[in-house]
């Protein structure tokens, strides 16, 4: 018999919102194509189009296979194989005609899921995705069986204490195939330890989330305290800078400064970068080892591939105050307009410190304007940047100032991360997105490294108020008050209704996603030690809540064994019979007692007839009986009543 995929709701339903939400993780291009094949088999099932056939289908995914390996060169990875999983379910569906293919698509269905669920914790798709889980489930039952409902809930319940055992009791694990976020160079997060015109501006335009902090045991309480240090660049180029060669650094102990603790929960980047503030001398990373750089950087041993949780201690001693050496006053020749304002600048004989002012002074009155569409630059553009266009984004200034600082003997790197974050009163913590991504400047003067943010010259207000603000203005806003300090101060009197909400659901999302990270091997090893330590108390509690899981589930479903719509007809008659002292015999065929039962009681020789003949075709036939096994119970109890 051939089966409709949109005439089975809960199928239709549930497999379409299983990837609706891969589709959001995908191209475009790949989320259109496998939205067109599922309006396309709408179309056949419901308006006679022309369907593909089978052959058309199996070509079109070789050619999808071949297309997401020259597209990702991998297979390995979430968004390679979200778009192979998402292609071939959608080809699946135009296929879908056969019991087979009904069950293939469910599996795929069940797969798309938890891929899902395996590169995401947010607990925003936890009720799509259980509603799809369920309706996927609810689609396997037979058609006949009496509240499916019902039974799909049994099987829930019964799984609840294997659930609860696993995730507390059994170690995670990533699998191998998913620990790369695609074939990206960049990751997940599109982070770089680099900086060439355009690149952080990239980065701005992306609201996904980075990563989030716990900072209140630390002094820094608004967001233009926050610098996030990714990575320290050195070798430049002009406006496009490059990190030199990494150095292990030894830590030194420093117990006469008082320390403090903060956490970061870290998205996953198939990267090693650890995001940390100024200031920071030591990190805590669970089970990876980080290694300290010179120059205040972290990094972790392996690419971090799935969320994770790290502790840093932080001291009022701000930077690190290494000495530099001659690669930090290494610059490539200038020339043009730039030559002439350097050398102007040096016949001045001016100190150090007036020399920092002379540039300061050159981006603060040269009328820039801070954009992130300011058009294209190449690496060596510097003139044309400094005295002709004069528009750009944090890393133009940051690499330009740098720059014209080593020009001028002084020595400077860029620092790229991030600045600011969003805080989120209800859960104390700041919400840190890919559009906080910022370059600044870091350098040596009066025997420590002094950080300098020439965005502060140029647009004040986006350091002020933070990313998310200043880039929800418009284009025209942002010009108009990007120097504007105290325009829209952010205070809690201004939070909107959606606001609140919005800092509402971040918090119960950091709280659920941070449960999940922290709850790791060292927590389940805990765990596991307090059952021998209480051994007593533990026992009587999971006693009770063993006792209180049978009461539950025997009030749930009190009922027998639950029975296919034919049995219970059989059933009814059988109860009848049983009453009018005419049991079934154990070795009679259910047939044969409703024919025994016709001659014993002509007057119900219809109804027994009709039984018979629904059994009949239900059970040997196998085919869809022409009468509604309802309507026939219905009948025979109100005339048996």
């Amino acid at each position: 018999m051939t089966r409709k995929f949109y005439s089975q709701k809960a199928l239709a339903i549930s497999f379409v919102t299983a990837m609706a939400m891969v589709a959001l993780e995908v191209s475009t291009w790949i989320a259109v194509f496998s939205f067109a094949m599922l309006f396309w088999k709408w179309g056949v099932e419901n308006l006679n189009w022309k369907p593909l056939s089978r052959k058309v289908t199996g070509a079109l995914s070789i050619l999808l296979l071949v297309q997401t390996l020259i597209q990702f060169r991998t297979l390995i990875g979430q968004e390679p194989s979200y778009t192979f999983l998402l292609a071939l379910s959608a080809l699946r569906i135009m296929d879908y005609e056969t019991e087979r293919d009904h069950k293939f698509v469910v599996l795929l269905g069940f797969v798309l899921i938890s891929v899902k669920s395996l590169f995401t914790l947010d607990i925003y798709w936890i009720l799509p995705s259980a509603l799809s889980f369920g309706g996927l489930w609810y689609s396997l039952l037979p058609s006949g069986l009496p509240a499916r409902s019902k039974a799909l809930l049994k099987i829930f319940v019964l799984s609840i204490p294997a659930a609860v055992i696993l995730f507390f009791a059994f170690p995670r694990f990533v699998l191998p195939w998913a620990m790369s976020r695609g074939g990206s160079q960049y990751g997940e997060i599109g982070f770089t330890d680099e900086i060439n015109p355009g690149r952080v501006a990239e980065l701005a335009a992306n609201p996904a989330i980075a990563f989030r902090a716990k900072i209140s045991d630390l002094p820094l309480k608004k967001s233009s305290d926050l610098y996030w240090r990714g990575s320290v660049l050195t070798s430049s180029r002009g406006l496009s800078w490059r990190p030199g060669r990494p150095i292990l650094q030894t830590h030194e102990e420093r117990k006469s400064e008082k320390e403090y603790t903060y956490e970061v929960a870290m998205e996953p980047t198939s990267q090693t970068f650890l995001f940390v503030l100024d200031g920071t001398q030591r990190v805590q990373l669970e089970s990876n080892t980080v290694l300290p750089l010179h120059q205040s950087i972290f990094r972790a041993s392996r690419p971090i591939s799935k969320p994770s949780v790290y502790r840093a201690i932080w001291t009022e001693a701000g930077i690190n105050k290494e000495v530099p050496d001659e690669e930090f006053l290494k610059a490539p020749p200038v020339q043009g307009r730039v030559f002439e304002w350097v050398e102007n600048i040096k016949k001045k004989n001016l100190s150090e410190e007036d020399r920092l002012k002379e540039i300061q002074k050159l981006f603060a009155e040269g009328g820039f304007v801070y954009t992130l569409s300011p058009g294209i630059y190449g690496p060596n553009d510097l003139e044309k940047f400094l005295f002709e266009r004069k528009q750009g984004f944090c890393e133009h200034f940051a690499g330009a100032y740098a720059t014209l600082a080593r020009s001028l003997g002084i020595p400077s790197r860029v620092v790229v991360g991030y600045q600011g974050g969003r805080y989120n009163p209800l859960g104390d913590f700041w919400k840190i997105a890919q559009k906080d991504a910022h370059a600044w400047v870091e350098v040596y003067t009066g025997k420590s490294w002094k950080r300098i943010d020439p965005t502060m010259w140029v647009a004040p207000l986006r350091i002020i108020i933070g990313a998310e603000e200043f880039f929800g203005l418009s284009e025209e806003d942002q010009r108009a008050f990007a120097r504007s300090v105290d325009w829209r101060p952010p205070a809690k009197e201004q939070f909107l209704l959606w606001d609140e909400m919005s800092f509402w659901v971040e918090n119960l999302n950091y709280r659920w996603t941070y449960f999940l990270i922290d709850f790791d091997k060292s927590s389940q090893q805990s765990l596991w030690k307090s059952f021998t330590e209480y051994k007593a108390g533990l026992s009587f509690a999971l006693a009770i809540i063993l006792v209180l899981f049978v009461f539950i589930f025997r009030s749930l479903f009190k009922q027998k064994g639950l029975l296919t719509e034919e049995q219970v007809l059989i059933h009814a008659v059988e109860t009848w019979a049983q009453n009018q002292r005419l049991p079934r015999e154990l070795s009679e065929p259910p047939l044969s007692f409703l024919e025994r039962l016709q001659k014993e009681f002509p007057q119900d020789k219809d109804i027994l007839n009709r039984i018979g003949r629904f059994y009949d075709q239900k059970i040997y036939a196998r085919m869809n009986p022409e009468e509604d096994a309802k309507k026939i119970l219905a009948f025979w109890r109100e005339s048996h009543r």
